[in-house]
């Protein structure tokens, strides 16, 4: 009996160190923990902007932001702003350039070396319509709304005070969306006509948002198949092949403008607005 009781307690001693042989469930969970820790100490967030809040009304509205704003400065270039922010979530018409877009900030850069910052906006969360803005922030100085292209209105109550605030917008109605916030210099003229209005791109001028964007004419280009333009959304999307059939590339146009072409690979070759009303 003593040498059966023996031989049970030495079995169970057997496999309960296998088991801490086999695996250390404790351990393996404070591996997951540290790793999930690493990820969340990777993962760039930028600063949560509510344009119908109180501090946004206080701090941006009525203080002077032109070089900067909660941490990002137009000292900065591509590299240090995606360093901070991580990579673009989108791109977005930005006063008839590319804006790339970080959470709330809009950044528009020069085409140069490094492409520092040249000018940058605060774009809502959510939609957020003109008037939702003024029923928070009050009326503008300056209403210079129109019914399509760079429609905006302008705060600057205070004069001197080496800022202004252009609020942009969709179009003239006070439920369309505001597109995003930027500052001025408080000497910077503003106009809007129709002379600078940006083109809003329908079937009829499609191809000419392409020859502007490519600097070509189409009816030059007898080689060339031009395919019926598809649209989806706000995009016209069309390709364009060879004489026997072979695809030589496509594009997008957006209706505000923004021209991507690809190549035969469906690869981009390069993105820009266009504007044929210039």
């Amino acid at each position: 009996m003593i040498y059966k009781c023996v031989w049970m307690i030495t079995a169970i001693l057997l496999l309960t160190g296998c088991s801490i042989t086999i695996g250390d469930p404790q351990n393996h969970n404070q591996k997951s923990s540290k790793s999930n820790n690493k990820q969340h100490k990777n993962k760039k967030e930028t600063p949560k902007i509510n344009v119908l809040s109180q501090d946004f009304s206080d701090h941006y509205m009525n203080e002077n932001h032109v070089t900067g704003y909660k941490g990002l400065m137009k000292t900065m270039d591509k590299t240090e702003i995606e360093s901070k922010y991580g990579d673009e979530e989108e791109v977005r018409n930005f006063l008839g350039r590319e804006g790339h877009v970080y959470g709330n900030f809009m950044v528009m850069y020069y085409l140069s070396e490094g492409y520092p910052v040249k000018q940058f906006s605060i774009v809502p969360s959510n939609h957020v319509t003109y008037k939702d803005f003024v029923d928070f922030h009050g009326e503008p100085t300056q209403d210079l709304r129109t019914i399509q292209g760079h429609s905006f209105v302008v705060y600057n109550k205070t004069n001197h005070n080496g800022y202004q605030v252009a609020v942009y917008t969709k179009g003239n109605n006070d439920d369309d969306n505001i597109q995003y916030i930027m500052q001025f210099p408080d000497d910077f003229k503003f106009e809007n006509s129709r002379d600078n209005q940006q083109t809003t791109i329908t079937r009829d001028n499609v191809f000419d948002a392409v020859e502007a964007f490519e600097g070509i004419d189409k009816d030059g280009t007898d080689h060339i198949i031009w395919k019926e333009p598809k649209k989806k959304g706000d995009v016209f999307g069309f390709s364009y092949s060879s004489k026997d059939g072979k695809l030589l590339g496509s594009y997008n146009v957006s209706e505000d403008g923004y021209v991507e072409s690809f190549n035969e690979n469906g690869k981009k070759i390069r993105a820009g607005y266009i504007n044929l009303n210039q």
